[in-house]
């Protein structure tokens, strides 16, 4: 929020977290697996279950019988009064014979003389498949134009869509004449993570209003330094579906402005930090799971950020709030030495709560609660 906190020195008793559980770990997808969130999210949610040995193979292609059965699971498909199957190659003796039928029937997929249940399929086609079976909305401010792509093939508006909604980003081409490239490589086909990582993004979409209710005051409690403070509105920049809020943060006690933040939803953005400055949360919007970035690899400051959920449960001092995100930021943390300097400290790992109509509700960093939202009243 307005201060990072490197240290933390009381368990905040009265907090209580649900996120999506972790599922037991495939052998062969480590937590260092950079689509390991997407893929023990479907585990965890009953849609993969893996192989026998404890592996889950995730670099071998994907097969169109296992997509089949991973959308029922994922969109909860009926598998009774299904229309009967134009394709030759799945009679009804198939074992995925209900599982194609259901998502043929929901008109996933369409009328042809053969399914080819054993053969994969392209990140194209994958877009096609999630866009209408999830029923993704434009997002114009968060289109990408792919040089592979161009808005004459058949597929343009479903790339465009799960690129839209964070689904499925393309690749970081060549520049020219300063401008970055992009390609989406539209005819490649699908391994099983990448499969599972698209999946998991569709069925983890959040979007709304995730900033504060400009109508409130919001009072914070910071057991690291033992100050309540409060977040006052001073300016509401909103316009053109697009959030822009300032607020003041306040001691309640003293009355004394410790600083200004400012959070807002624009441009594909949702973030919270010091005006005109880099400091602050930044995340790509609308919300979905996965690793947005890392470079802790190159030793920066900006480090990693994860965001391991989008549907937890927080109870705060008996007040319940869900469906909130939660965010993983990994970075290399610095205390100050008796010279009033700093000095490296290794990596740091703090989790941000933040809830639709509230913004940040909460910071945790080793199991402790170290600044959380006590309260709001109308103003």
């Amino acid at each position: 929020m307005w201060r990072r906190v490197a240290t933390c020195i009381a368990a905040a008793l009265m907090l209580t977290v649900a996120t999506t559980a972790s599922a037991a770990k495939f052998t062969d997808v480590p937590e260092t697996h950079s689509l390991n969130i997407e893929i023990e999210y479907l585990a965890k949610e009953g849609i993969i279950s893996g192989y026998s040995d404890g592996t889950f193979k995730p670099n071998a292609p994907i097969a169109k019988k296992h997509i089949a059965k991973m959308l029922v699971g994922a969109l909860e498909l009926p598998t009774t009064n299904l229309k009967p199957l134009p394709y030759s190659d799945v009679p009804t003796t198939h074992a995925y014979y209900k599982e194609i039928a259901a998502a043929y029937t929901a008109g996933i997929f369409g009328d042809a003389e053969n399914f080819r249940p054993e053969s994969s399929i392209s990140r194209a086609f994958m877009a096609k498949m999630i866009a209408k079976s999830f029923n993704l909305k434009s997002i114009a401010a968060n289109a990408v134009t792919y040089k592979d792509v161009p808005t004459t093939n058949e597929f343009y508006s479903p790339i465009q869509l799960v690129t839209m909604n964070n689904i499925a980003r393309g690749y970081v081409g060549e520049t020219v004449h300063n401008e970055t490239t992009y390609t989406f490589e539209p005819n490649r086909l699908l391994t099983r993570a990448h499969f599972s990582a698209f999946l998991a993004r569709a069925m983890s979409l959040k979007a709304g209003d995730y900033t504060p209710d400009t109508r409130y005051t919001y009072f914070f409690e910071d057991y690291g330094d033992g100050v309540r403070t409060y977040l006052e509105l001073v300016k509401n920049d909103s316009a053109g579906g697009n959030i822009e809020t300032t607020w003041n943060v306040v001691d309640a006690v003293t009355s004394e402005q410790y600083d200004t933040i400012q959070y807002t939803t624009a441009d594909g953005k949702w973030s919270e930090g010091i005006p005109e400055t880099d400091l602050g949360t930044f995340i790509d919007y609308p919300f979905t799971i996965g690793l947005k970035y890392d470079d802790l690899k190159n030793g920066t400051i900006q480090g990693r950020q994860e965001v391991i959920d989008t549907k937890a449960t927080v109870t705060l001092f008996g007040q319940q709030f869900h469906d909130v995100i939660v965010v993983r930021d990994t970075f290399i943390g610095y205390e100050e030495t008796d010279y009033g300097d700093f000095e490296e400290v290794g990596l740091m790992t703090r989790y941000i709560y933040i809830a639709k109509g509230y913004g940040i509700i909460a910071y945790e960093r080793d199991g402790t609660f170290y600044q959380w939202l006590s309260s709001r009243e109308l103003r």
